[in-house]
């Protein structure tokens, strides 16, 4: 039995861990243990555990306790009891080593740091001691008593040996030449510990060894930074002696080797030493890959097996090189290319002829490779397993477990499956977004140095510029970040200039096919890459991939299942199989999704089986998904309803385009119908037009159909300052509506309309249409439809000022709160501020239109967003606060920008011309209002009646001379890009 306290307490039995209780049962074992093996007095025991507190009768107490850790750890044992009862008390009866912090004392006490007598066998002896006895860490000593004042002295005691010991290895790291690993180590040890100046000594001698002057100038200035917040000082003499120093590039800064080996030349005995530094020196540098070789160092120092997993072209073999290379300079290193071979038998035979061991007729490779490594430590790299799997998995398992000193790292499209393995999926290089950024902030994206590096190999006056950085970052996105595919497009600059290579993409694996003449044969074109990876996929697993290849974004199980079709084997199996052989990626939980170059793959291989059918699956799928997800989004589930759609939008989108040009008409009709709220509550105001547009002009759909297209196209149309246009869609809806005797239908028709009207100004015309869509909505049992409307009918009451405008707002967004919509009930809550603004009651309407806000903002809606903006700017512009006013104004004027809602940004400029001739600046004033007269005359927009009073007092407070000077007005564009820079 092995008891740890080293973390919280953990009790193993047989290698089980065994449950102990919260409470005074696990102080009462913590007690024990940090005493073990000597006994603690029942008095002791009592006392620490309820001190003042004490049970009526604390002796029974005690022994309730113990009988219990006893029954506990006898039931773990099958019998033996370590719990005793001594002349002193009761005592752990256990091996010294049974307790982590016992064999952590061992294994630290009497290790020497380094120095220039010590050798590097006997230092790297030091570091593989003090590695095994940190592993023992698993948090906080004494977790579970922490604070307790019989543990403070000993958790203190522990702690302090926990980091004196990193401070240990962090010197024989530096003296064995292992700078890049201290730097990656002790710079989060600096960050929990910033008081400590050695690990901050450490970082700045090992940054200075890798030639990071500055760096390591940078790690002095935080390190004083953190000593004069946290304790008022600046550090003492010997870190201030170092920082001057690395100034003076002092020569005793530089390593030097412990040891350094005589070469007698290769040991005729068999000894592998001749062979260890056969990793092939690199001929390019490595790019934006810092993060990247952090990660894996840390993996290989807390396991024995890595295993670099990613597809084609991922870099796997070019971060094992660059590791592989750091690890040569502290210790031996094994590396052998699997690429060449074709069978798994010939692993073994391989590996023993890249290290020179012997092998015979009559010997087992696998065995000899074994005893060859035996008494070895060091570092194996097995590069390019997936072809031969079985293989290296057998050889690998046999290695670990003769050779305890031996460390492994191998490359493979798919882990090998060996106990104890890590597999880490190499990530794409990180890719800036194409729009919106400067060259200088676009430059910085590994994914794009690596192109303008390798582009600079073919025409070497090749820079980023203005004109072209945009086209780079497009480049690298498109082909998600791939190493070797973002190298192969830089190959052709010296023909084609970027936004030529990204116009031909379409066609990547005919333009990306030039790569280097030494490199594998699978790594000279992409689409060689590819098939490299699907040669090793079985043939149902070949046609599972392809028609994967018809999601345009990420999918879940049961999308795979249905677009597999049926007769097509265990979708789960299947796809866990693609996840394995790195042809599918993980797009967040239980989500999943092929790089855009493997879709492309993909859909080659679809072409050849039956591409109609699967789009026609794929379509079918998600017009079900969309019509089950209209109801979800205007009801408590409206959220989870939303991020759905969002995550499926490029699926939505591509089976909405397939069946508009190839498929099904009528699924295309009732996919944008469905998708017709959901895009206006989500701003994508131009995929709802494009897409509307074309389900209006097909005329060969059911009545209650079309008319459903035609209102989610009248509340576009009208939000996009068409309202003549909203108008006319509304009016012929509600026609077809009631020609289908449909009144959800007709209700939601008669809203659009509704909509249309109000913002035209026909308040009379509006109220009777909302009315009678009450009445609909009501007779269907529509509670959705019936809030919307009685929110948007009491709108309209209040900006006429009918006597039961309050009334029927209070109705309204009650019947709000029934239904869950966060959309309708930030609208009714918007009134309500406005309500109250108008009576003077500026704080309680602050404080609705507030809420108004953060409802519109939780759920994404982007129109309702930029509403409660402007309602909120007004009420505190009302309130004196101008400039709060002009921040929230400016908000709501860069998203209304980016959907194009014009009458948004009509109010939005008008708002800031109100706060700009408070702050006496007149003619900026009258541009910001002639640009929104301008705007509103160009588009048929009037002002909202609750607007037009503030608008109209503005228009008379300015100058007479300049208010006749409103004319067309200035550059909308121009004005906005200035107001929003």
């Amino acid at each position: 039995m092995e008891f740890g306290v080293l973390g919280p307490l953990q009790v193993r039995a047989e290698g089980d861990e065994v449950e102990i209780r919260a409470g005074l049962s696990r102080t009462l074992l913590v007690a024990l243990v940090l005493r073990a093996p000597d006994p603690v007095s029942a008095d002791a025991l009592i006392d620490l555990l309820w001190r003042e507190d004490l049970p009526r009768n604390p002796a029974n107490a005690l022994q309730i306790q113990v009988s219990y850790l006893r029954k506990v750890l006898s039931a773990a044992t099958l019998g033996s009891q370590p719990i005793v009862t001594r002349p002193g008390g009761y005592a752990l009866d256990v091996e010294h080593d049974a307790v982590d912090y016992r064999r952590f004392e061992r294994l630290v006490t009497g290790v020497p740091a380094p120095d220039s007598a010590q050798s590097a066998a006997q230092a790297e002896a030091a570091l593989r001691r003090l590695d095994e006895a940190l592993s023992l860490w698993r948090g906080e000593a004494l977790a579970d008593v922490a604070g307790e004042a019989f543990a403070l002295a000993a958790a203190t005691r522990l702690e302090e040996m926990r980091w004196s010991a990193h401070e240990l290895r962090n010197d024989l790291l530096l003296a064995l030449g292992r700078h890049r690993d201290v730097v990656g180590e002790v710079g989060s040890l600096a960050a929990d510990q910033p008081l400590r100046e050695r690990f901050h000594e450490q970082l700045m001698i090992a940054l200075y060894r890798c030639g990071r002057q500055a760096d390591a100038l940078r790690a002095y200035e935080a390190a004083r930074s953190a000593l004069v917040e946290q304790l008022g000082l600046d550090p003492g003499p010997g870190l201030q002696q170092l920082e001057q120093r690395v100034l003076a590039q002092d020569p005793a800064l530089d390593w030097l080797p412990l040891d350094p080996p005589v070469d007698d030349g290769p040991d005729p005995a068999g000894s592998l030493d001749w062979r260890r530094s056969s990793v092939p020196a690199p001929t390019t540098t490595l790019i934006g890959r810092e993060s990247e070789l952090a990660r894996i160092r840390d993996l290989m120092a807390r396991g024995r097996l890595v295993t670099l997993t990613g597809p084609g072209g991922a870099g796997k073999t070019r971060l094992a090189i660059e590791l592989a290379t750091e690890q040569s300079r502290a210790g031996p290193v094994w590396y052998v290319d699997l690429g060449a071979i074709d069978l798994p038998e010939l692993v073994a035979p391989t590996i023993a002829a890249a290290v020179g061991a012997t092998t015979g007729p009559a010997d087992d490779p696998i065995d000899v490779v074994a005893s060859a490594f035996a008494a070895e430590s060091g570092l194996l790299v097995l590069d390019t397993c997936e072809h031969v799997l079985a293989g290296a998995a057998r050889v690998t398992s046999m290695v670990l477990r003769r050779a305890p000193g031996l460390r492994v790292l191998a490359t493979s499209r798919r882990s090998l499956g060996v106990a104890g393995e890590v597999a880490w999926p190499v990530p794409p290089l990180a890719v800036a977004l194409p729009e919106g950024q400067l060259v200088e902030e676009i430059a910085t994206s590994p994914a794009v140095r690596l192109f303008a590096e390798r582009a600079q190999a073919v025409q070497p006056d090749f820079e980023l510029t203005g004109q072209n950085a945009g086209d780079v970052a497009a480049i690298c996105l498109a082909l998600d970040g791939l190493p070797l595919a973002i190298e192969l497009a830089a190959a052709r600059t010296d023909v084609l200039t970027p936004a030529a290579i990204l116009g031909r993409l379409q066609n990547r694996f005919d333009l990306l096919v030039e790569g280097a003449a030494d490199a594998a044969v699978r790594q000279q074109t992409l689409r060689g890459a590819i098939d490299w990876s699907v040669e090793l996929l079985s043939e149902e697993q070949r046609r599972f991939f392809a028609r994967l290849g018809v999601f345009a974004g990420g999918f879940d199980l049961p999308a795979a299942e249905h677009v597999a079709g049926a007769g097509t084997g265990d979708a789960l199996e299947l796809l866990t199989g693609l996840l394995r052989h790195s042809m599918v990626v993980r797009d967040g939980p239980e989500r999943f999704r092929l790089l855009d170059t493997l879709r492309a793959y993909a859909e080659d291989l679809l072409a050849e089986l039956d591409a109609d059918e699967t789009r026609r699956r794929h379509a079918e799928h998600f017009v079900a998904m969309a019509e089950h997800s209209e109801a979800t989004i205007r009801n408590t589930a409206q959220r989870d309803a939303l991020a759905l759609l969002r995550a499926e939008s490029p699926n939505l989108l591509a089976a909405l385009e397939w069946s508009e040009t190839v498929g099904d008409l009528e699924v295309a009709v009732r996919l944008a119908g469905a998708l017709s709220w959901f895009w206006a509550l989500d701003g994508r105001l131009d995929a709802a037009d494009r897409h509307l547009r074309r389900a209006i002009a097909i005329d060969t759909v059911p009545a209650a159909l079309r008319s459903k297209v035609l209102w989610g196209y009248s509340l576009l149309v009208s939000a996009l300052g068409d309202l003549d246009e909203g108008l006319r869609a509304g009016h012929l809806s509600v026609e077809l509506a009631r020609e289908a005797g449909d009144d959800v239908a007709i209700g939601a028709g008669l809203n659009a309309l509704a909509v249309a009207q109000w913002a035209l100004g026909d308040m009379d015309a509006a109220a009777v249409s909302h009315d009678e869509a009450i009445e609909r909505f009501g007779a269907a049992h529509d509670i959705w439809g019936e809030a919307i409307c009685r929110v948007l009918r009491a709108r309209t009451a209040l900006d006429v000022g009918e006597a039961d405008g309050e009334e029927r707002l209070r109705a309204g967004l009650e019947a709000a709160r029934r239904c869950g919509d966060a959309h309708v009930i930030g609208i009714a809550l918007g009134l309500l501020a406005q309500l109250h603004g108008r009576r003077g009651a500026l704080s309680e309407g602050i404080q609705a239109a507030t809420e108004s806000l953060a409802l519109q903002e939780s759920i994404g809606y982007a129109e309702g967003t930029v509403s409660a903006l402007h309602l909120l700017a007004r009420l505190r512009f009302d309130a004196d606060e101008d400039e709060c006013a002009r921040e929230l104004v400016l908000r709501g004027l860069r998203l209304a920008w980016k959907m194009q809602h014009a009458a948004a940004i009509c109010e939005a400029l008008e708002d800031l011309a109100q706060i700009e001739h408070r702050q006496d600046a007149p003619a900026r004033a009258l541009e910001l209002l002639a640009t929104a007269r301008a705007e509103r005359r160009r588009r048929g927009l009037p002002l909202r009646v609750g607007d037009r009073p503030a608008v109209d007092k503005l228009v008379g407070q300015l100058d007479p001379a300049l208010a006749s000077e409103v004319g067309d007005g200035p550059d909308l564009a121009h004005v906005v890009s200035n107001l929003l820079r």
